[in-house]
Formats: structure tokens, sequence, C-alpha cells
């Protein structure tokens, strides 16, 4: 694994904003997906192996709810209950098994994957 990275030389390796890039740090460091290192040489690592750190659970922290199934505010009528129990409700099930069972490894071990940090 490689040391820590400063978040300067991502956000201009990739064309982000700085303070964007401190935001999504802090909220994976305080979910536990970082670590925050001080001093000369400091930045943001890893806090473990990419094989144990999977994309759902990355989307959930910086992504919040990603189900695209909304629950009713009040009455919903039959047709509406229907699509949402047999389409948005498997699509979201679907969705979930996907990113649930892909880690981080994975995806930048994929043949398309070609992000540098």
């Amino acid at each position: 694994m490689e040391g820590p990275i400063a978040l300067s030389i991502v956000a201009q390796r990739q064309k982000l904003s700085e303070k964007y890039l401190q935001q999504v740090a802090l909220l994976l460091t305080r979910n536990n997906f970082l670590l925050s290192v001080k001093g000369s040489g400091g930045g943001y690592l890893l806090s473990r192996s990419p094989e144990q750190i999977f994309i759902y659970d990355v989307l959930d922290v910086l992504e919040g709810n990603i189900a695209f199934e909304e629950l009713p505010q009040g009455e919903e009528s039959a047709i509406e209950r229907s699509i949402r129990l047999h389409f948005y409700q498997k699509l979201d099930q679907e969705v979930k098994k996907v990113f649930e069972g892909l880690t981080l490894a994975e995806v930048t071990k994929a043949e398309w994957f070609t992000y540098v940090i």
C-alpha cells in the first residue's frame, strides 16, 4: 500500500475543488474508510485493504439512500403501489445486490477502470 496522499494532489490530478475533496475526505474518515495522517508527508490513506471496502457502503456514506423506491407520503393508488412494489422495490434489491458484493479492489482491477488518484 502506498503512503498517504495529499488532497491538493488529488484535486489537481482530478481537476476538483480541494474544498469539495475535504468534505468527502471528512465523511470517509468519520465512517472509517480513510485515515488522516498529519504532518510533513501527511494526507489520507485507506483504513483497510481495498478487498474489505464495499462500494455499497461507500455510496451509502457519500450519497445517502440510493434507493429508487420512494415510500408513499399519503394514500397511494393501486397503480402507484403496484409500480412501487413490482418495479422500484425489485430494482432497489438488484442494485443493492450488485454494489453490496462489489469491493474497491474489484473495481480498481476491472479492465475498464483507468482512474488514477
